[in-house]
């Protein structure tokens, strides 16, 4: 069993920011929408975040594993860009990206680039829209233990996790990382699952 708790830097930057976002927001005064623009708002509020959550994962989704960069940006649509020699961020109109690092399968032989990780951009959106019945307690999150297959993490937790990296490894296995949210800003049980899907392993837990 490795469980293993930790400050996450990115994350930390990411709640200062909500924050300051937050207090700016409570600034705004009462009373400034007519009942018809609040009575809109609460109908499309579950709609939006439905097709946010949606867009996310339909973008990250595009890219497959093996692909090559022509493929993938084919795929996306949109030109990326460059942070690090290898690694390219896409990113739609909409904010949803997800970052693409190509390499050859076997170093140095010649091969062509592929697709080999990817990794989703914009995590903290999924994190702060998922609605109540999409988080877990810490109840549940202390349950999982190194070496469930991803079917037993399931069965406790009652859903999916949300995947936000898949990365080929030696022999072709794709490690994939899943986040299920618990409550509060941030908070969530990070599993990384090695092997076949359906009857992959816990590798890794990072529970925030």
């Amino acid at each position: 069993m490795m469980k293993v708790s930790a400050k996450n830097w990115g994350l930390i930057g990411f709640v200062l920011l909500c924050s300051l976002v937050l207090l700016t927001g409570c600034g705004q005064p009462a009373g400034q929408k007519d009942s018809s623009d609040q009575a809109a708002g609460q109908t499309t509020e579950k709609e939006s975040t439905d097709q946010a959550d949606d867009n996310i994962s339909d973008f990250f989704n595009k890219v497959q594993i093996g692909q090559t960069k022509a493929e993938v940006d084919a795929a996306l649509g949109v030109t990326p860009t460059s942070p690090v020699e290898g690694a390219f961020d896409y990113v739609d109109e909409n904010g949803n990206g997800v970052t693409v690092i190509f390499m050859e399968r076997s170093l140095g032989d010649g091969s062509p680039k592929v697709a080999l990780s990817k990794k989703l951009i914009g995590t903290e959106k999924y994190i702060t829209e998922a609605t109540d019945d999409q988080r877990i307690t810490e109840e549940q999150a202390e349950k999982i233990i190194e070496g469930m297959t991803y079917d037993e993490v399931k069965g406790i937790l009652g859903q999916d996790g949300f995947v936000v990296s898949e990365t080929e490894g030696s022999g072709g296995a794709i490690t994939t990382e899943r986040y299920w949210v618990k409550p509060g800003i941030a908070s969530m049980l990070s599993v990384t699952f090695a092997g076949p899907a359906g009857s992959d392993l816990s590798t890794f837990i990072l529970n925030f």
